[in-house]
């Protein structure tokens, strides 16, 4: 019971400092030369999944969490936009789903931009409401999964030494989602690589239907 409200109020902090997704005002930036070679990755998950199902309030979307993979209750300390939030049993890596709110800026830069336009709002997001203390990792990078289509990116509090990952995309009823998997340290676990966290990341995004 103890560890388990350790974790409620764990991810309340996180969620409400890093991941709440208010509507502001994005400074569009020239991203022209911000974008990596997109790939193709195999639209089977590389981990073994679950039952354990996770579904958007209108059922556009749902996924699927790694076998021994578990939801956290954080409903009552998040906004409203965050659908799910999951954790391994090491305590070392989160996955958190969300809605991202269509508004006239949302709805302008996805059909002026498409999903590179969505992700970068999704960060700029993250880095204005943390006031500059995360960073961006890399570039933008377009993710084909068979008939599925996401964008991602990687950021970090840590000066590279975490780097979490989000990915953006869109429901067939034009609804926006995100998904993303970050590192956390409640038990002081040794933490996963970074091929064993792209694992995680590729398996997330190949659970998940939309």
């Amino acid at each position: 019971m103890k560890l388990n409200n350790t974790i409620t109020k764990y991810f309340g902090l996180i969620l409400i400092i890093i991941f709440f997704q208010s509507c502001i005002i994005v400074i569009h930036k020239d991203e022209t030369t911000n974008f990596e070679p997109e790939i193709t990755l195999s639209p089977k998950p590389i981990l073994k999944m679950s039952d354990n199902l996770i579904r958007s309030d209108k059922g556009d979307m749902i996924a699927f969490l790694p076998l021994n993979w578990f939801l956290v209750d954080v409903e009552s300390r998040i906004n409203s936009d965050v659908i799910a939030v999951a954790v391994n049993p090491d305590y070392t890596l989160s996955a958190i789903f969300s809605h991202i709110r269509n508004n006239e800026i949302v709805d302008e830069t996805y059909s002026k931009e498409g999903l590179y336009g969505l992700a970068r709002i999704s960060y700029e997001r993250r880095e204005n409401k943390t006031l500059g203390g995360i960073k961006q990792i890399g570039k933008y990078q377009t993710i084909n999964m068979g008939n599925q289509e996401y964008v991602k990116y990687e950021y970090s509090s840590t000066s590279g030494s975490l780097v979490a990952k989000s990915a953006v995309y869109v429901s067939s009823t034009g609804d926006f989602y995100e998904v993303s998997i970050v590192p956390i340290n409640i038990k002081n676990n040794i933490q996963p690589n970074s091929r064993e966290v792209d694992e995680v990341f590729q398996s997330f995004l190949a659970s998940i239907k939309y």
